[in-house]
């Protein structure tokens, strides 16, 4: 968008098709030399749009079509004041620019998907340079208004970026639009000041406000929804009617439209008419049914990929949920058996790492009974799987590479694949055929879907050897209280792999030092084992320590003995590791760090951080460069270790592993590598046993090992979401 004064470019904006560009009213005031907030539209006045990457030309002349001035309410508000200079947020403030000669040549419709919290985001300024981008994610989001924050590298999101895309390559679309941003308070600059927090207006509030702003017709209204079936939103003209254009192209003739609406009728439970339906009513059927245009593509011609590709991306735009047709969704209820849907879950969580799906249960189903969300343990009940598969749907890429010419993996399609690796080898077959006529469908590629295949398969080989249950589990939580004396909590878990066995053991107020506290675990768990079947292996003890504390030889600590008694040493005694939750919550995207790289502990890089590296910066280089890392050595100078250890569980590194001797060579390296990956725990103990008989202390190891578990998170009293404060009204 181009000023009309001196032609400088005052912000930018996205093509919606047939000449038509999307941006904010904002935009276009200040193109026009008007307050920002202007209300009133101006009618018939000219606005200069360029098109950035093709050949330099005149710019266009656009005039309004559509306008929504910024005010100071979200919509539905029963009065809404005009949006003053100053104000801290604001909603609407929308355009709808048309042109009155053509596009380029090289211009396209931009997809566009759902705004999510937890999104990455990328913005450009204006005029379009690549190297403009500016980067984010999606803090806080609802059908209003969203924010988008950002971290302190690269550019910022600023002047020139009002209206243009938000685009989130998970979901290969744009989510919204940038609005603004929001300033730092006036006065003295303070380090607690910096804001990189910018205003945005995601797609589904676009999608109402344009929807809003349009006089309604019969043919806008959407159809109701069937019953137990949630009502769709409705569509924005621009999107209709480029829809409206395709499905012409697509179905020129009577014949063809008469046999396609026909099967679409009988696919979707609609009433069958001898007439030959029109473009416009197939499109509303589209538009007001779910699955309507999956079970359109599913019988078009195998030459009209091209244009089903295009179809799939309107119907993301148009906010219409229905990944699959009626019969491939049909088809995959079939195939899961009632051991299979409790199973899902399991495979879906194990697939998809990186999703913020299971962050929060799904949204309840109309029942009057309580329903466990996808991700939690307990017996499958009606319909759980139903609302998982739907979910999953909406996530139409699974943040994994495909070659270049084929469209993203599903989500859905990826969570299948693990499934399918647990099943017998006829049940595997059968989903096998199910998941290979999607992506044919779809259009991704053969070698795609395999690469999901096979990590389906490496993550089912690992599951099938966990024959045994994992072992028992005494959590110590340390609170330093003054010198050496520490305040003791305490919760076992019996390690028998159900859930909701895991119970408080001790609640003590008291300051202990060292050998009490050592004498109270031990105590603890001859108590709690004597009574239990034999263990595969000795109880781990997992002590959660604050940051300051790490260094403290906990592993060391030994009771007092009696007379005729042997002194217990816990590290040699038992499995003793440490956990420090709350250095790895300071990052908003900690959680799913963390889960992902746990995902990859047995196949997963390791990382060695040496007397080369001393800054925090160079540890998050290396961690950004390989992100399947998930085991880390720490062998810098040891007044580095602090910094450095903080920034690898920042990050969601779940092994780190130092020496508080700093005895040089390779023993670290030779202690991880020695053995399975799961058993370094026990590993470490042995190593702190033999090291007791040593007389010279000198030279030995003193190995101190962060393990954290992704799948056994710290007792729930402690396990808090660092982003709930940042994310309250």
């Amino acid at each position: 968008m181009l000023g009309a004064a001196r032609g400088e470019v005052v912000g930018s904006g996205v093509y919606l098709g047939e000449g038509r560009v999307l941006t904010c009213s904002h935009v276009v005031n200040e193109a026009l030399g008007r307050d920002w907030f202007t209300q009133d539209e101006p009618a018939g006045a000219q606005v200069e749009v360029s098109f950035p990457g093709g050949d330099p030309g005149a710019p266009l002349v656009a005039r309004t079509g559509a306008w929504i001035p910024a005010r100071r309410a979200a919509p539905g508000a029963a009065a809404s004041q005009p949006a003053r200079t100053g104000d801290a947020i604001w909603y609407g403030d929308l355009a709808v620019l048309q042109l009155e000669g053509a596009a380029p040549e090289f211009s396209r419709p931009v997809d566009w998907a759902k705004m999510a919290r937890g999104q990455q985001v990328r913005a450009w300024y204006a005029a379009g340079q690549p190297f403009t981008y500016a980067d984010g994610s999606v803090q806080l989001c609802d059908e209003s208004l969203g924010f988008v924050d950002a971290e302190l590298r690269g550019a910022a999101i600023g002047p020139g970026y009002s209206g243009g895309p938000l685009w989130c390559e998970d979901h290969g679309a744009a989510v919204g639009i940038v609005l603004g941003v929001m300033e730092p308070p006036p006065g003295g600059f303070a380090a607690a000041q910096v804001i990189r927090r910018t205003i945005v207006l995601p797609w589904q509030a676009i999608h109402a406000e344009l929807h809003a702003g349009t006089p309604p017709t019969a043919a806008a209204e959407p159809a109701a929804a069937p019953p137990g079936e949630r009502p769709l939103a409705p569509v924005d003209p621009a999107t209709r009617h480029s829809l409206t254009a395709l499905v012409g192209g697509l179905l020129p003739d009577p014949g063809t439209r008469m046999a396609q609406g026909r099967r679409l009728a009988d696919e979707l439970d609609l009433d069958i008419t001898e007439a030959t339906p029109s473009v416009d009513e197939i499109v509303e059927i589209l538009l007001t049914r779910p699955r309507g245009i999956a079970t359109l593509v599913e019988g078009l011609p195998a030459d009209d990929r091209q244009d089903a590709q295009k179809l799939l991306a309107f119907g993301r735009a148009a906010l219409v949920p229905g990944l699959l047709s009626v019969r491939e969704y049909a088809w995959l209820l079939d195939l899961l058996t009632e051991d299979l849907r409790a199973r899902l879950p399991e495979a879906a969580r194990e697939a998809l790492p990186h999703t913020t799906l299971f962050d929060e249960p799904l949204d309840p189903v109309d029942s009057p009974h309580e329903r466990p969300g996808p991700g939690t343990a307990g017996p499958a009940t009606a319909g759980d799987a139903e609302r998982l598969i739907e979910a999953l749907e909406e996530y139409w890429g699974d943040s994994a590479p495909v070659p270049d010419w084929s469209p993203r993996v599903p989500a859905l399609l990826r969570a299948v694949e693990y499934l399918a690796a647990t099943c017998t080898p006829k049940q595997t077959r059968e989903f096998w055929k199910w998941s290979e006529q999607v992506a044919h469908r779809l259009g991704v590629g053969r070698e795609a879907l395999g690469e999901r295949r096979d990590d389906g398969a490496d993550w089912a080989r690992r599951r099938r050897e966990r024959t045994e249950p994992p072992s028992p589990r005494l959590t110590v939580h340390l609170t330093r209280c003054s010198g050496e004396t520490y305040r003791c909590t305490a919760w076992y878990d019996p390690g028998t792999g159900s859930s909701g066995t895991e119970r408080q053991v001790v609640a003590d107020d008291a300051p202990r030092v060292p050998a009490e506290i050592a004498r109270l675990v031990h105590h603890v768990l001859v108590r709690e084992t004597a009574s239990a079947a034999a263990a595969a292996v000795l109880p781990v003890v997992e002590v959660l320590l604050d940051p300051e504390d790490l260094d403290v030889a906990v592993d060391q600590w030994e009771e007092e003995a009696a007379p005729y008694e042997v002194p217990v040493v816990l590290g040699a005694e038992y499995a003793l590791v440490v956990r420090c939750p709350e250095v790895r919550n300071r990052a908003p995207d900690s959680l799913q760090n963390w889960r992902s790289r746990w995902a990859a502990i047995d196949r997963g890089g390791l990382l060695r951080i040496d007397h080369r590296h001393t800054t925090p910066r160079q540890v998050y280089g290396l961690l950004k460069a390989d992100l399947a890392v998930a085991r880390v050595i720490i062998d810098c100078p040891p007044q580095h270790r602090a910094a450095l250890r903080a920034a690898c569980l920042v990050l969601g590194v779940p092994v780190v592993v130092w020496d508080r001797q700093a005895v040089p060579g390779d023993q670290l390296t030779a202690l991880l590598l020695n053995g399975a990956v799961r058993s370094l725990p026990h590993r470490v103990r042995q190593h702190r046993a033999r090291a007791l008989a040593e007389g010279d202390r000198a030279g030995v190891l003193a190995p101190a090992l962060v393990w954290d578990d992704a799948s056994r998170p710290p007792p729930r009293a402690l396990w808090i979401d660092p982003t709930v404060e940042e994310s309250a009204p």
